[in-house]
């Protein structure tokens, strides 16, 4: 179990559908965003980070903790307060209330005022809700205040009352000493206080709309720091959602000492009413460390694993202009909201081509051949006119290999949608049709090659959610994807060895990359390898590919390209 299972294992809302987990080393925060789907969280994953001198460390949101596993247990402590605190918005933040609110008003201070008035609702929520997490929230709190102790010296009135104001409302104490900002912090936080205690009595009460109440206070908190000055900062703490530019938030903070049982600790948590543990918990303590070395130890398996796939494709690299070879991050809510778009359509292709194999697998009675006896006495004995009683060619080694290839590029974005739907229906065909899960391998490309589905790998969850990582980008190498493709397909002893590739047709990124698409092309057909080019809503691909077809919705992928796999199927038994 890695980071992102460990997340989903923690998550308050399971509904995959709804809410969409990443864990990526592409953002230092955690990052919350929302749409008419649902929700996506996406937390920076903890990397282990040398030094010029050797020295190992555990990193995450800019903190650093020594990679012992009392660094590691408060590492994954950190980890655990982002995913609830996250996690709580999904379930209590209702950040559609204020749209109409937002207009005309200046967009830093805006953004900062939802944030603060919904993450008041999120307290509300794990105290009253979940009391037991609270002790991870006060963790995270704590060492917040140890990175944001120079508050007081922020030279903006504006920014030192919002960073000051996320303090009070979550460690008890603002760290501003000036009587002016202080007395707007002190305002602010008691009208935040109300408001926390009727959002902790709506919970008991799921018909109250608490909407006026939040445009009220957003009202109050906005006008007062309006007034103290210029916004020119959206202050946040580490372990919250991003909102944009933090002076204070350094690029590395470095945790020597153990937080758990200092005071700023069970301060953070008497503030959140929670409950300091007592030495009666020391195993539980243990448990954790042991929890969070596993966590460590199964994320290094896994990247292993995903280094190893990688260094064989690295290999090839040199045959192609591919700029790099990589896996998509993991994004499982989004495979599965493309699979409830196709769901019906992925079954009728693969009735389609189930129909078309089967066809191909009865090989009817010839009309030539050496003779069946058993035949020739039936036909004798009922004195029958029919001559089809010659031996059956037996098709015993019949069997398929089959590499998709997904065009990736950023002329394919703005039809992302299709091309997604395209790829699911076809990677469950293929899983579906071909037995044998090592007999196939799926692909993306723009002007680099991503492995979604190595041979090597069963279609499962880890695959699916690579297929819902693909990043629509870049340029668009199609010879090199497809001279990728071949020298994996050729290894191949089947009957059948068949790539397809869904594109717009529009190769681009480099000088005669059209000859060298024709080029590459004869090279494959020549050597025994059927290429079938799907246009996703375009012609294009009949420009290239001999066997073609040109799809402009799903309905179309499953009449046309089932005829096309159908003859490339024929074509590879009879010969």
């Amino acid at each position: 179990m890695g980071f992102l299972e460990y997340a989903w294992q923690l998550f308050f809302d399971k509904d995959r559908l709804r809410s969409r987990l990443l864990v990526s080393p592409k953002v230092k925060f955690p990052q919350l965003r929302y749409d008419d789907l649902g929700f996506s969280c996406i937390f920076p994953e903890p990397i282990v980070v040398e030094d010029e001198e050797g020295e190992k460390s555990v990193s995450v949101m800019g903190y650093s903790f020594p990679p012992s596993l009392q660094g590691k247990r408060q590492l994954v402590t950190l980890f655990r307060a982002g995913v609830f605190h996250l996690g709580a918005h999904t379930v209590i933040s209702k950040f559609s209330d204020y749209e109409d609110w937002r207009h005309g008003r200046n967009k830093r201070l805006a953004e900062f005022t939802v944030a603060l008035v919904e993450d008041v609702g999120v307290n509300a929520f794990i105290q009253a809700k979940h009391a037991d997490k609270l002790a991870d929230v006060a963790f995270a709190n704590a060492l917040a205040v140890r990175r944001l102790n120079r508050v007081d010296r922020l030279m903006n009135p504006a920014t030192k009352t919002m960073a000051g104001l996320l303090l009070r409302m979550n460690a008890g104490r603002s760290d501003v000493t000036s009587q002016a900002e202080r007395e707007v912090i002190e305002h602010l936080a008691g009208f935040l206080g109300q408001f926390m205690e009727k959002v902790k009595q709506s919970l008991s009460d799921e018909s109250t709309n608490l909407k006026d109440d939040r445009l009220r206070v957003a009202d109050v908190v906005y006008d007062a720091v309006e007034n103290v000055g210029t916004v020119l900062e959206e202050p946040f703490l580490p372990h919250t959602e991003e909102l944009g530019s933090f002076s204070l938030l350094t690029p590395a903070f470095s945790v020597t000492s153990g937080v758990l049982g200092g005071d700023e600790f069970s301060r953070c948590l008497s503030f959140l009413g929670g409950v300091l543990p007592s030495s009666a918990d020391e195993e539980s303590w243990k448990v954790a460390e042991a929890e969070a070395g596993l966590i460590f130890e199964s994320q290094k398996r896994t990247s292993e694993k995903d280094r190893k796939i990688l260094s064989k494709y690295e290999n090839l690299l040199s045959l192609t202009s591919f700029k790099a070879v990589e896996m998509p991050e993991q994004d499982y809510s989004r495979y599965l909201r493309i699979k409830t778009r196709c769901k019906s359509e992925v079954h009728r292709l693969i009735e389609s081509l189930l129909v078309a194999r089967d066809a191909l697998d009865e090989d009817p009675q010839k009309m030539y051949g050496a003779l069946d006896l058993q035949e020739v006495i039936q036909v004798v004995a009922s004195k029958s006119p029919r001559m089809d009683v010659f031996m059956l060619d037996e098709n015993l080694s019949k069997s398929y290999s089959w590499v998709i290839l997904l065009d990736a590029s950023k002329s394919m974005h703005c039809i992302r949608d299709f091309a997604e739907d395209l790829l699911l229906m076809l990677a469950e065909v293929a899983n579906e049709l071909l037995l044998d899960p090592h007999s196939w391998g799926m692909y993306a490309f723009n002007d680099k090659f991503f492995v979604i589905k190595d041979p090597e790998e069963r279609y499962n969850t880890m695959v699916k959610s690579r297929l819902g990582g693909i990043r629509f980008e870049g340029f668009t190498y199609i010879p090199d994807a497809l001279k990728m493709a071949g020298k994996i397909i050729r290894k191949r002893s089947e009957n059948l060895k068949l790539i397809t590739v869904v594109s717009d047709g529009w190769p681009y990124g480099y000088e005669n990359i059209d000859v060298n698409l024709s080029e590459t092309l004869k090279s494959l057909t020549g050597g025994c390898v059927s290429v079938i080019g799907i246009g996703a809503q375009s012609r294009r691909a009949s420009s290239y590919f001999k066997n073609n077809c040109a799809v402009y919705n799903m309905r179309d992928l499953s009449r046309k390209f089932a005829s096309l796999y159908f003859e490339a199927s024929r074509v590879a038994v009879e010969t």
